[in-house]
């Protein structure tokens, strides 16, 4: 009585198991090779990664029994990873591929304001000895110094923060004024107008550097110094006589910025620039005669100058 009552145990018991090792199999076989994807919104995925690419990752997951191919693009992305066993075992965690990679162009556009930020005493002290008021003197200088910028810039990132190219600057400024004018005439005085159009160019090679903030690489700060040659171009007219001056000299340009990521192609960003450069020589022309005038190191013109601006930045 008592074995033919084991016997039925024993056989429920094998059945038990049996079902057991069926259930963790067919689990180890639904789980096994399956990857992560964590998105921005803390959502996670769990599926098979097929590719990754600079844009987007693409990957399988099987949605009611029904396999399904589907991509997400990496400025959704928070990190992915690899399983490493065939039943699920987290494996090594990636960040999202939104940093910038090596062997990337980066092309900038800029434009904004800038601010020459030399001494004028000088040539303010000059301008009333033809007897212009001293408060009409100040505010056409001050009018002077501040102008319009742009910039473009390309570099080559060889490092994935490290980069080096070419950087091209122009500022444009003006000023005029008008009124009565004492030539050192002692029977005449004039009214006229006088007036100044200051145009800078500037190029030069550049190296770059880029440091990405926070865990999701949206923002960034980088730096870039330049050397280079500036070109000096003034229009000025007075007592109805236009004289161009023209120069060129050395010039070097430091720049701050930051930068938020739009997608992963498309920035934007705010900088700060210091470009400094001194004309220790210029050629002037009234059309009909040119000269070359030596300055006095008291003299140099300086063009040397802040700027802000705004602009786009493209990841090719």
């Amino acid at each position: 009585m008592h074995q033919t009552v084991c016997i039925p145990l024993n056989i429920c018991n094998m059945k038990r198991c049996l079902l057991i090792i069926l259930i963790f199999a067919g689990l180890s076989a639904g789980l096994a090779g399956q990857d992560r994807i964590i998105t921005l919104r803390n959502d996670t995925i769990v599926c098979k990664i097929t590719k990754i690419t600079r844009n987007e990752i693409q990957f399988d997951i099987v949605n009611q029994g029904v396999n399904v191919s589907a991509r997400l693009p990496v400025s959704e992305i928070y990190s992915y990873a690899f399983a490493t066993l065939q039943i699920w075992e987290e494996g090594k965690t990636y960040p999202s591929v939104r940093t910038v990679p090596a062997g990337s162009l980066r092309i900038g556009l800029n434009g904004g304001l800038g601010y020459i930020v030399s001494n004028t005493d000088v040539a303010e002290e000059a301008m009333t000895g033809f007897g212009i008021p001293l408060e009409k003197v100040r505010e056409y200088y001050d009018n002077l110094k501040s102008g319009w910028y742009g910039s473009a810039d390309a570099e080559w990132i060889f490092n994935k923060r490290f980069g080096a190219g070419l950087k091209y600057k122009f500022f444009n400024t003006g000023a005029l004024t008008e009124g009565y004018f004492n030539p050192g005439d002692p029977f005449y005085l004039y009214y006229t107008t006088y007036r100044e159009n200051i145009y800078v160019n500037y190029g030069g090679l550049l190296l770059f550097y880029r440091e990405p903030l926070g865990r999701n690489d949206l923002f960034s700060l980088y730096s870039a110094c330049s050397i280079g040659l500036t070109l000096y171009r003034n229009e000025s007219e007075a007592f109805s006589q236009a004289v161009l001056i023209t120069g060129e000299a050395l010039g070097m340009d430091g720049t701050i910025g930051l930068e938020y990521k739009i997608t992963p192609s498309v920035s934007a960003g705010l900088e700060v620039s210091a470009f400094n450069s001194k004309l220790r020589k210029i050629d002037f022309t009234d059309g009909e005669t040119e000269q070359t005038q030596e300055l006095e190191k008291d003299s140099y013109e300086n063009l040397s100058r802040i700027e802000f601006s705004l602009g786009l930045r493209f990841y090719l």
